[in-house]
């Protein structure tokens, strides 16, 4: 069992020495990186899948933030390479859900609670972000917003 819920961080340790071998300076530096976010919550990195999942989560969001702010002062050479470092970030994270698979996730996750007011918004997020960790909570709130009014 302890190691099945490791299953990510083994693979990121796997991935940083195949990156070593290959002497492939950007793809380890991010891997260390997130192997360092992720020791800091953990100095064992002895986490389950999806707490992990939201520590390369919050991550990606970082570069992404990096990337704009690079792009509005005009830095395209820094945006360029956190646009590859997030690519990278993005291989060890469940794939994206479409708008349509996130809204039937949100409709579920209302009929299972029982929702009926905006009042009980807070028990709808928990309850889809525990079938999906990592999913972008801006997208989920806004549409538990629309379907409860």
């Amino acid at each position: 069992m302890a190691e099945e819920k490791r299953e990510l961080f083994n693979k990121i340790n796997e991935d940083l020495k195949i990156a070593m071998k290959e002497k492939n300076e950007l793809r380890l530096s991010t891997l260390r990186m997130m192997k360092s976010k992720i020791t800091y919550v953990n100095a064992r990195g002895d986490l389950p899948d999806a707490e992990i999942i939201k520590i390369i989560t919050k991550f990606s969001k970082e570069l992404k933030e990096s990337i704009e702010e690079f792009k509005k002062v005009d830095r395209n050479e820094e945006a360029d390479k956190s646009a590859r470092e997030l690519e990278i970030v993005k291989e060890y994270l469940p794939k994206e859900l479409s708008a349509d698979e996130v809204k039937s996730l949100v409709e579920q996750a209302i009929k299972e609670t029982g929702a009926s007011s905006i009042k009980e918004m807070g028990q709808v997020m928990k309850a889809v972000m525990a079938k999906q960790p990592g999913i972008d909570g801006k997208i989920v709130s806004q549409l538990v917003r629309e379907l409860l009014k």
